[in-house]
């Protein structure tokens, strides 16, 4: 299993990026996004953006939910602010959001966890009543964390910067491919394209390791019939190559 190939799910940039993480292992990436993130370009939505990233100061929180949001926001950021605020708490969902914020000069701290359940967790402590919140996301982003931040007394905004789109692949990009042994899969929506795709063209599939960042990312695909999901614990490239490392151990039991 030293020579595994690994199906790499992510969005780009993130997955060439994955990709040599685990060349530099010595397996063998196979780069197949489940996700086209595409920027907000229409000139009616950018201008509402330009107007909402100048009002951003009068927030108390601004969350980024994933690398996608928080690069693109420091485009914005460096657009609209010279100086950012000093008054707002900028915080990223999970330590690889995190670090491309803070890689955008944006001094953000993070959560313990990995994903949007472990924030809610760590904010529980934290005073939401009246507290203006800015959700920077895609659009039709996952409304959970929003809706339990409101729950607790926060005043709740959104800012959608992308547009996330299922890549259009046919039936010969999937009979191309090499065997594969395992698969990393990073958000439900990803899981969604794949298990679409993988029943119209590759139905074995179902049988093989499937890597997910969370528990219920992991439950989402058993109930879609992945019969051998396992829980990375992160959506991040160490825990992935944590997880793989575990996996490939087993095999070689």
């Amino acid at each position: 299993m030293q020579d595994c190939h690994i199906l790499i799910t992510r969005p780009e940039p993130e997955n060439s990026l994955s990709c040599e993480r685990i060349s530099a292992h010595g397996w063998t990436a196979i780069p197949l996004p489940m996700l086209d993130i595409v920027a907000i370009e229409e000139a009616a939505q950018k201008a509402v953006i330009r107007a909402q990233v100048f009002n951003i100061d009068t927030f108390d929180y601004v969350l980024f939910v994933s690398k996608n949001a928080a690069r693109l926001a420091g485009d914005w950021l460096d657009a609209c602010w010279p100086m950012l605020p000093a008054n707002v708490h900028w915080i990223g969902i999970g330590q690889g959001t995190t670090q491309a914020l803070i890689e955008e000069g944006i001094p953000a701290i993070s959560n313990p966890g990995q994903t949007t359940e472990a924030l809610l967790e760590w904010l529980k402590p934290v005073k939401m009543k009246d507290q203006k919140i800015l959700i920077v996301r895609g659009e039709g982003g996952r409304p959970e964390l929003g809706n339990k931040l409101q729950e607790r007394g926060a005043n709740v905004s959104y800012l959608s910067l992308y547009e996330r789109r299922k890549p259009r692949y046919s039936a010969q990009t999937f009979f191309m491919l090499p065997d594969i042994h395992l698969i990393w899969v990073t958000s439900g929506e990803s899981l969604d394209n794949l298990s679409e795709y993988v029943t119209q063209h590759k139905p074995e599939w179902k049988t093989l390791p499937i890597l997910t960042p969370s528990a219920r990312v992991n439950q989402q695909a058993k109930e879609m019939g992945w019969i051998n999901a396992s829980c990375a614990n992160g959506a991040d490239d160490n825990s992935l190559i944590k997880a793989t490392e575990f996996h490939i151990g087993k095999q070689n039991d």
